[in-house]
């Protein structure tokens, strides 16, 4: 656990100024009336793991990584789903303790966010109105803090006449954190400009292809990104030498087939930039950020993400091993980072992804590439290894190792993974390590498995999801 008194903490005030100064909503959004207020409150929790609000995520094939949020719970608490899914209810209960837990099944049809739906919809709202009032307010713990968020914050607030705290960032905080464009400026501002790889907007599709040939006449593969995306889902990596050898108004054409492809909707700007060579670790800086008047940023762990494919999918992450010195210098350059956002409205839940370069000859290169505002692979189940294991926020953490992966074979359900895993799987009360389901798996083409292992070292974690994945694949 890391928190320090920033050395350049009057320039992260000065940088938060500037950004204040040119954009008053990151702090005016936060006004959603007298019944709302951004924190953690007294009452139960509600849970919103919806990720449909994010550019490109909003296929049914994600809703079941939106029951991951429901590990953040405690018994009392709601939680808002898409689809019930009685199986890994039952797994909840029976190994996780959670037994008193409230699921409100919503619209399935992934256009509509959930929270959307429920403050223009009297039959999902009136139980957490009843809820608030029983208890003397809630605190809505979504996934994404958009303002549809602060909207059902207010709508349940209005009608209970309780207090409803939003445990997440303003609305424009939220949107400027997760857009990739707007991170890199802040990192340029905050670490320099050797913070990022060459990174240029692109505000149209001749603009782009533009941008495609003049980086890619200095670099081996240029990456195209849908700026509001998350992780790898708006990312196209290109070889440079194929697109140097088109017609810039062929390029433009292809480029627009390819970010038709994956769902792009003609949105600008598009982020070009150059593909880091020679990445030897992909680390994630994993953020809590309380209100300024609650003390500094902390900085709560550093773990290397195991990510496969072209487009560096996320399939899982564990402790990190770099060495000290490394860890130490993107501790203090987050922590400067994290100075500057919560002094821009920014509370709750934030890491940053990082990439290191480290070529044959010369130093190592360290690149800030995203900021994810929001909870997400590790963060949640980081923090839900906290609370199995009932340590107080600031304890060390213990070995955990996390797999989120497709593997070939018989889809199965939440049943079939328990009985598969039985003797390896977490028991609360009972346990100290094990293996724990983060969400329900996929039932049809493949088996799609969203695993933490909690060990006494990193070896024995690794060893669990290395079992795990020996049991769930089916002989050659």
């Amino acid at each position: 656990m890391f928190t320090q008194k920033y050395l350049q903490e009057p320039e992260c005030h000065l940088i938060a100024q500037d950004y204040l100064r040119d954009e008053p909503a990151f702090v005016s959004s936060l006004d959603f009336g007298p019944f709302v207020a951004q924190g953690i409150g007294p009452g139960p929790s509600v849970l919103i793991g919806d990720q449909s609000e994010i550019s490109l995520l909003r296929a049914s094939a994600t809703q079941r990584l939106d029951h991951r949020m429901v590990l953040l719970a405690r018994n009392g608490d709601t939680a808002l789903v898409r689809r019930r899914e009685p199986g890994f209810e039952r797994y909840l209960a029976d190994c996780l303790g959670l037994d008193d837990l409230t699921f409100l099944q919503v619209d399935a049809e992934p256009l509509r966010p959930v929270t959307y739906q429920l403050h223009t919809a009297k039959r999902l709202l009136d139980p957490l109105v009843d809820k608030a009032r029983m208890h003397g307010g809630l605190t809505l713990k979504a996934y994404l803090t958009t303002g549809n968020v602060w909207r059902l914050a207010q709508a349940i607030g209005e009608r209970s006449g309780q207090r409803i705290h939003v445990c997440g960032p303003s609305p424009r905080a939220t949107r400027r954190a997760n857009d990739k464009l707007w991170f890199s400026q802040l990192a340029r501002r905050v670490i320099g400009t050797d913070a990022i790889p060459p990174t240029l907007a692109a505000y149209g599709p001749a603009a782009a292809a533009g941008l495609v040939r003049r980086i890619g006449g200095s670099a081996r593969q240029v990456i195209i990104k849908v700026p509001d995306s998350a992780g790898s889902a708006g990312n196209i990596r290109l070889e440079a030498a194929y697109c140097q050898n088109m017609a810039l108004a062929d390029l433009r054409q292809f480029l627009l087939e390819r970010l038709h492809s994956i769902g792009w909707r003609d949105s600008y700007p598009i982020l070009v930039g150059v593909w880091d060579e020679n990445v030897s670790n992909s680390p994630s800086v994993q953020m809590w950020i309380p209100d300024l008047s609650k003390g500094d940023p902390v900085i709560e762990g550093i773990f290397e993400q195991r990510v496969q494919g072209g487009n560096a999918a996320f399939v899982g992450a564990a402790s990190s091993a770099l060495p000290d010195a490394i860890k130490a210098q993107l501790r203090t350059k987050a922590a400067q980072i994290a100075c500057v956002l919560q002094r821009l409205g920014y509370f709750g839940r934030c890491s940053l992804d990082v990439v290191i370069c480290a070529p044959a000859a010369g130093p190592e290169t360290i690149h800030w590439i995203e900021c994810n505002g929001r909870w997400g692979g590790v963060s949640i189940p980081m923090t839900a290894t906290r609370q199995l294991l009932g340590d107080a926020p600031l304890a060390p953490l213990p070995a955990i190792a996390i797999l989120q992966e497709k593997l070939r074979g018989p889809g199965m359900n939440c049943d079939a993974l328990r009985q598969a895993l039985s003797d390896l799987l977490f028991q609360q009360g009972r346990d100290q390590s094990g293996l724990v389901i983060l969400s329900p798996p996929e039932c049809e083409g493949g088996v799609s498995v969203n695993l933490l292992a909690i060990g006494e070292t990193q070896t024995d974690a690794d060893g669990m999801l290395a079992e795990a994945m020996r049991r769930l694949m089916p002989a050659p």
